[in-house]
């Protein structure tokens, strides 16, 4: 096991695709040249290992390192590694029984010391004179070739129990980093070890920046002659359990950092001497280049230099030797036609130079992001480059190596980097980036739904903006309109197996305003399925599953780590079921709303339609690990609100007339009984007035009362309008079937009031107009048992939906009855105007 891989300087963040690992295999017979055996460098301390260690209950694996000794001289440019692991199954012989040793031909040799297994008490020697090199280029995936050889050696009859004992020594740094250094120690790994050795020999004259990180372990140091020894020992390390979906920022092994760099302004003048160009460079940019990006004016000119960089020079970079830091001339870069990130920001700068814009190459780091300059001062602290310019006084960053970007400048979208150093003499802080422009993704999908069993119709209309859109673009430009269709198809067939294409995907690119649409139409001829458990029952279920993968958040205990979130998201999905027949729906509002996340549920119903909106948007890119138990509570809440379905009891359905007559029946004997009420008290119920003398005509507050009184029964037969199944008992007579007694109880109950209420209604706008004595007294009871009715119609919906008792919209009518009610009745029965006005008797 080597120590911890440091990044390359300039490796690009990521691409729009992941492509299979592919290797470049270029096999020499013979060994090559910078591949050698030799003996170890005389500077090396001996370093003994346990044969007898092993690891600790519970931490044992596949293999045991006995030993990670590594030790660098950095005066004379060589590094010595020497390790000694044990085999502890069949499995670990398969994983370490092949050793790979990487180098860069063009600094890099490999002297070999030992190749070792010990078996027995016998020490088998494997190290042979013909070692193969091959050239692998494992970030062939991401375009980047850095001409890496890796030397291989095959370990023959390795058995479970043998301890495998290799040392080497690398020699060469590259020259691109003009003699400065950066190490990262590490102290634990993912397995367990039993000893770890690290030592590195600087020149005494040298002062050394250090820093630990999750570590208290300190290095004995030690001076001798001009050279001074750092030394680090650790024992028995257990290996490090690691939370999973981390932020990208967050390390949590332990380690120490030491660089001969005393602050970030070295690094940028560094950086700004290997990106510096001659001026014939300048010249050629400004004669050659400038030219043929015509333009009417400064803005259409910087578009136009952003595009062609981005679109037409190719993200495509060889890295070896000087050139994995140093990018290539912007004259080569244009001619050839491709570049990595390094030479596509150089080119654009370059550009936009020539034109007498400000601009500069602007190094990152896409996993560290805001959190980079925590670090120490290091050549090693970035893995992307960027452009940054300056034009009518505002800052512009660009990612050259995103293709397929639209919008206006001021609307650019730029990846959420958090901090970068702009390659410049003078610079000597971080540039605080700028937060993310918004992006967003707007799926609306319509079920229509001719027959109540039948096949339903599924339109959708997703809308991209911002990154979104950059996205999407490039995705329809890579692949076939047929591919893509059949992709869709197939993600849809995961909850309608029988779906099918009924017109061909569409979409329209606003590249100019940076809106992407793509539009779709299916036929689900299976909408409807048998009930698994209720004879005579079928439904439907509709299900976003675009937001399956943000709400499907990974569960663990005792967990230790922030939680990574896919940032950014901001999602709206609505989805409308168009049905042939009125709907009992339960109204539905839900917010889930704090610094991390918010989720915005809804369900309304209207004309026959039911929508469900949804809306969630990540603010963070991770959410602290004290706050993740309400995390995964959150979003198993939104998980549940997932999948949404109808069900319909075909037994009672509106054309089955031996189901319909108990809700006919209850509805004539509630209309029968509305008529009676109101005919009897019209007739019968005559109470003596205040005054005998003749009534005052109606005016002051009653008029607003006659308004009132009016409105009444239309907004009943509105609601009966809107929801005429009640009035056949086709939703509540299905409750029945259900056994939900007392859902059923309280609807029939509502039903018969609802129909009571309108003849009351018309009788009290009657009694009011002819003002009658009888009216202030039903009014006040009116008033009473409507504000008595809506405290329970409130009651019962939140039992029905907790949720609602937090939303202050299910009390508003509430609120409103409790008033009018509170307000009307004293007067009613005070009012010196009521008594004066309603004195006229029955006829």
């Amino acid at each position: 096991m080597s120590s911890k891989i440091i990044a390359y300087f300039f490796e690009m963040k990521s691409l729009l695709f992941v492509a299979p690992l592919i290797f470049l295999f270029q096999i020499n017979q013979a060994q090559s040249s910078k591949v050698k055996n030799g003996s170890k460098p005389s500077w090396v301390e001996s370093i003994d290992f346990d044969k007898n260690a092993s690891p600790a209950e519970g931490q044992g694996s596949s293999y045991y390192y006995l030993l990670i000794d590594e030790q660098e001289n950095i005066s004379v440019q060589e590094d010595y590694i020497h390790n000694v692991y044990k085999i502890l199954t069949s499995e670990g012989v398969q994983q370490m029984a092949d050793l790979n040793f990487e180098l860069d031909p063009a600094y890099n040799e490999l002297i070999f010391h030992e190749v070792t297994v010990h078996r027995n008490g016998q020490a088998i020697n494997h190290l042979t004179k013909n070692i193969r090199t091959i050239q692998r280029e494992q970030s062939m995936d991401r375009y980047l070739y850095d001409g890496s050889l890796t030397a291989i050696i095959n370990l023959t009859d390795v058995r479970v129990g043998d301890i495998v004992e290799y040392s080497f020594t690398r020699k060469g740094y590259n020259p691109i980093y003009k003699g400065h250094f950066t190490r990262d120690i590490d102290f634990n790994y993912s397995s367990a070890t039993d000893k770890i050795f690290r030592k590195l020999i600087i020149s005494s004259s040298v002062i050394v920046n250090q820093k630990n990180f999750n570590t208290e372990i300190k290095p004995t140091i030690e001076t001798k002659g001009n050279k001074t020894y750092y030394t680090w020992k650790v024992a028995k390390g257990n290996g490090l359990l690691v939370d999973s979906y981390v932020p990208d920022w967050y390390d949590p092994y332990s380690h120490t950092v030491v660089t001969d760099l005393k602050d970030w302004k070295e690094v940028a003048q560094w950086a700004a001497a290997i990106f510096q160009i001659s001026e014939a460079e300048k010249q050629y940019v400004k004669n050659k280049i400038v030219p043929t990006l015509y333009a009417t004016d400064t803005t259409e000119f910087i578009l136009k230099a952003i595009q062609f960089v981005q679109d037409e020079v190719r993200y495509l970079g060889f890295e070896s030797g000087l050139n994995s830091h140093k990018p290539h001339a912007p004259k080569d870069v244009y001619d050839q036609r491709f570049g990595d990130c390094k030479d596509k920001s150089l080119l654009l700068t370059s550009i936009l130079e020539a034109k007498g814009i400000e601009a500069w190459p602007l190094l990152v780091n896409t996993y560290k992001k805001e959190k980079t300059d925590e670090q120490l001062p290091s050549l090693h602290a970035f893995n992307h480059c960027v452009a940054y310019f300056k034009y009518n006084n505002k800052k512009f960053f660009v990612d050259p190596t995103i293709n397929n970007q639209g919008g206006k400048l001021n609307d650019y979208y730029f990846p959420n980097y958090g901090k970068g150093l702009v390659v410049d003499q003078l610079t000597t802080v971080f540039e605080e980036l700028p937060p993310l422009k918004t992006s967003t993704i707007t799926e609306v999908q319509t079920f229509d739904v001719a027959t109540i069993g039948g096949e339903a119709i599924l339109s959708s209309r997703t809308t991209y903006t911002g990154s979104e859109a950059d996205y999407q673009r490039t995705e329809f430009l890579k692949n076939n309109i047929d591919e893509i269709q059949k992709n869709y198809l197939t993600f849809y067939s995961n909850l309608y197996p029988d779906i099918i294409t009924f017109e061909k995907l569409a979409t329209i690119d606003n590249r100019k305003d940076n809106v992407f649409n793509v539009t779709e139409k299916y036929k689900i001829p299976t909408f409807w399925n048998p009930h698994q458990t209720k004879e005579g029952v079928i439904y439907c279920e509709v299900y976003p599953q675009s937001l399956y993968t943000y709400f499907n958040i990974s569960k663990s205990t005792q967990r230790i780590s922030p939680y990574r979130l896919t940032y950014p998201v901001d999602y709206y999905h609505t989805i409308h079921i168009q049905l042939p027949e009125d709907w009992t729906v339960e109204p539905k509002d839900f917010t889930i709303d704090n610094a991390y996340y918010l989720y915005d549920f809804q369900i309304n119903y209207s004309g026959k339609e039911v929508t469900i909106f949804t809306h969630y948007q990540t603010k963070q890119s991770s959410v602290p690990v004290e706050k993740f138990d309400k995390l995964v509570t959150d979003h198993e809440k939104m998980m549940e609100n997932l999948s949404y379905s109808l069900t319909y009891n075909k037994s009672l359905a509106t054309g089955s007339s031996s189901t319909q007559w108990p809700g006919l029946l209850i509805t004539l004997l509630a209309v029968g009984f509305g008529i009676w009420l109101a005919l009897r008290l019209y007739k019968n119920y005559d109470p003596n007035p205040y005054f005998d003398d003749p009534a005052e005509p109606i005016g002051g507050w009653l008029i607003l009362i006659a308004i009132g009184l009016c409105f009444t029964p239309l907004l009943l037969l509105r609601d009966f309008y809107q929801d005429s199944t009640l009035l056949i008992g086709h939703r509540w007579l299905a409750l029945v079937d259900e056994k939900q007694w007392g859902l059923f109880s309280y609807l029939l109950f509502i039903n018969v009031y609802n129909i009571v209420s309108l003849f009351f209604a018309v009788l009290l706008i009657l009694l009011f107009f002819k003002r009658r004595s009888s009216l202030p007294r039903l009014i006040s009871i009116f008033y009473a048992v409507t504000c008595a009715v809506i405290i329970l119609d409130t009651i019962v919906s939140i039992s029905i939906d907790p949720t609602l008792s937090s939303k202050a919209s299910s009390y508003k009518e509430l609120i409103r009855s409790i008033v009018a009610a509170s307000i009307w009745i004293p007067y009613f029965q005070m009012s010196s105007r009521v008594k004066e006005t309603f004195v006229n008797r029955a006829e």
